[in-house]
């Protein structure tokens, strides 16, 4: 796993880019309140807990740091046998983040603990399109593979890895149990010598290797091997599977967790789970911990800057993210880290100069350009903040986020007509994505440079999503739609109950944006842009230091980002 994604996920637990909740969470499944009865009382109140916060945060967040809560409240779930509700919850965050490759892999292992052995190979497949360089990923679809006889398909998958990785042993030991299935005796002695090669404490393939040479007709090496056979099965260190279902995740291994394979990396994959429980000393703890095993790892002490700034020691976080530089002066995540510490400190011209230093480093750092283009946008060059937003969407096309960002950027320039431009081409690309549906509902029923024709695809894509979603978004979206096709009154009935949705749901202090679009509709007038004029997409928040206490420490992990 390279360390700059795992920057990039820590960035996302700790400093969530303010935007409204508009993504596709517009198509998103409520997750049922599972009944708890039948557990212990102190479990259930640790879920009910967890639910709050889940519920607590939901409304704050969009895009990835939001299709991590609900892989999170998946896992809760999960790890008590509430598959049921586990289920909804990796759906929604595979919906969130359709190209991310730890959501569908999750939602293999979930399956397995629900008994659903297809829902499983098709997880674990679509992972595995997605990602090919994460281990655990390739011996799940292979084992699936195994499971329903596809002995050849699960063969190519695992010697396509050992052709240019020789350095675990799950894969020899694999390929051995097919080689034995398929009787072809002498491969198999070979695999699972390879395989006690690399792991000489997995005894247990001994009695697989007797067998082979039993069938091999060597019943002197086949006697040797069953006396040395035990029951410790070959490891497969897997970070994302056992960080959030701990030994569940052995159910898509059929092994058992190792230690992990290189310590750096999981000192920092816990603090992606201390930082998203705000608990910022054990964060620390476990910074210290990265440092002593790569001392002057500029990545490391980067992240170092952040959790400071973010638990507030701005001081703190420059003098990390100083010795950061001075480690490596050309580590982008580093000058990306500069950027949003200053920005924390309420310095801008500074946080400008490290996001333009991140970028000119490594111009596909992402979050850099999406950071960047949001300070350009508070403070009114939106030209400027354009061309990040461009660049951003381009770098993650399936991003609704990249795209709402661009739009609310060429509204505020006043050239709605080029965001219309840009999302039908959007459009073009991914025909049937609900977000872009939505988006373009609302940017042609308040562009003023919007054809009729284009109002009419509005009214119909906007109509469909509302039949099949309770979002209050959708809601809003098809108002605007009816709207922009004179039916004043249906849209003003509309917008009304998707402020009901919101009240129902606890939102009451989102109200006044959808209050602000019902009195003009009831006037009979369409807003001028597509989102309230108050909204925090056309002046994006600037990222601050948490100002709340933690809470109390939680057992629950996070997901580990993925292995190289």
């Amino acid at each position: 796993m390279p360390l700059p994604s795992l920057s990039k996920l820590v960035l996302a637990a700790g400093l969530a880019l303010a935007l409204p909740t508009l993504h596709a969470e517009a198509l998103l499944k409520p997750v049922p309140v599972p009944d708890l009865s039948k557990l212990p009382a102190q479990k259930q109140e640790t879920l009910r807990k967890e639910r709050e916060e889940f519920d607590k945060v939901r409304a704050t967040l969009a895009g990835d740091p939001l299709a991590e809560a609900y892989a999170l409240l998946a896992a809760v779930y999960s790890r008590n046998e509430l598959y049921a509700a586990a289920s909804v919850a990796i759906e929604d965050a595979v919906l969130l983040a359709p190209k991310d490759s730890r959501w569908r892999y999750l939602q293999g292992i979930i399956s397995l603990g629900d008994k659903n052995p297809v829902g499983a190979k098709s997880s674990f497949e679509n992972a595995y399109a997605l990602d090919q360089n994460y281990l655990p990923i390739r011996t799940a679809a292979a084992n699936q593979r195994i499971a329903s006889g596809d002995l050849d398909g699960a063969r190519k998958m695992l010697t396509e890895y050992t052709a240019q990785k020789q350095d675990q042993a799950v894969p020899y030991a694999m390929l051995g149990d097919i080689a034995l299935r398929q009787k072809r005796y002498p491969e198999a002695i070979e695999q699972f010598n390879h395989a006690l090669k690399l792991a000489p404490d997995a005894n247990k393939l001994y009695a697989q290797l007797a067998d082979a040479y039993a069938g091999a007709g060597d019943a002197k090496a086949a006697a040797e091997a069953r006396a040395k056979a035990g029951n410790n099965p070959p490891s497969l260190y897997d970070p994302l599977g056992s960080g959030l279902f701990g030994r569940g995740a052995q159910q898509a291994q059929a092994q058992a967790p190792s230690k992990p394979a290189d310590p750096k990396t999981q000192a920092l994959n816990d603090v992606v789970v201390q930082l998203s429980q705000r608990q910022y000393a054990a964060a620390r703890a476990s910074l210290d911990k990265a440092l002593k095993l790569a001392p002057n790892d500029a990545e490391i002490l980067a992240l170092y800057g952040r959790v400071e700034a973010i638990s507030g020691n701005i001081p703190a976080a420059e003098s990390r993210i100083a010795a950061a530089i001075a480690a490596n002066g050309k580590n982008a995540v580093a000058h990306f880290s500069q950027g949003a510490v200053r920005e924390m400190a309420g310095d801008d011209a500074g946080a400008q100069r490290g996001y333009e230093e991140a970028i000119r480093l490594d111009p596909k750092l992402l979050g850099a350009r999406v950071s960047l283009g949001n300070l350009l946008m508070r403070s009114g060059r939106y030209d400027a903040a354009i061309a990040q937003y461009r660049a951003g969407a381009e770098l993650s096309p399936a991003s609704g986020e990249s795209w709402a960002r661009l739009v609310a950027a060429e509204v505020s320039a006043g050239r709605c007509a080029a965001g219309l431009k840009d999302v039908n081409g959007a459009l073009a690309k991914n025909a049937n994505d609900g977000y872009l549906l939505q988006l373009f509902a609302r940017l042609a029923s308040t562009c003023p440079a919007a054809s009729a024709d284009e109002k009419r695809m509005a009214l119909d894509y906007a109509g469909k999503a509302y039949k099949s979603s309770e979002s209050p978004q959708v809601g809003e979206a098809y108002a605007l739609a009816l709207a922009a096709n004179g039916k004043w009154d249906e849209a003003a009935a509309t917008q009304q109950g998707a402020m009901f949705v919101v009240l129902r749901g606890g939102g009451k202090s989102e109200l006044a944006g959808y209050r602000e679009t019902l009195q003009l509709l009831q006037a009979k007038k369409l807003p001028e842009r597509p989102w309230p004029a108050n909204a925090d997409i056309y002046r994006p928040a600037r990222l601050e230091p948490d100002r709340g206490p933690p809470p109390a420490a939680k057992p629950a992990p996070a997901p580990a980002p993925k292995q190289p």
